[in-house]
């Protein structure tokens, strides 16, 4: 996750003053919980004076492999479920009865997915 003005190759862009954008969501994203999300997390940047990390002014598209110490998202649904829980702060914010009723269904989700057998896995692990 990087930052910078206005280049639009980073996940948050900054090009003046009281502007932002957030490039990631897309449009299967709930947006009444995005625009919660994003209230939640801003709110608890500012309370926590936190630190964006540096600004780049690269193109990532090129030249992102050369960044090394920005922060990662999670690769995967559980990954993301897992910090999310770990996330107190977030939780309060977003509401324990939320939290703990998301956390449930997405967990469902995740293991819905997971108990389908693939092609890839009937073609790799099948001796047919």
């Amino acid at each position: 996750m990087t930052w910078t003005g206005n280049n639009r190759t980073h996940m948050v862009r900054v090009p003046g003053p009281g502007r932002f954008e957030l490039r990631l969501p897309d449009g299967a994203v709930n947006p009444y919980l995005l625009q919660a999300i994003i209230i939640a997390a801003g709110l608890s940047g500012l309370a926590s004076d936190a630190d964006p990390g540096p600004h780049h002014d690269i193109d990532m598209y090129r030249d992102g492999h050369k960044i090394t110490d920005a922060p990662r998202l999670p690769l995967n649904l559980l990954d993301a479920l897992r910090e999310y829980d770990r996330d107190e702060g977030l939780k309060a914010a977003m509401g324990e009865a939320f939290s703990s009723a998301y956390l449930k269904l997405k967990h469902q989700e995740w293991n819905s997915y997971c108990s389908q057998f693939t092609e890839w896995e009937r073609a790799t692990t099948l001796d047919i």
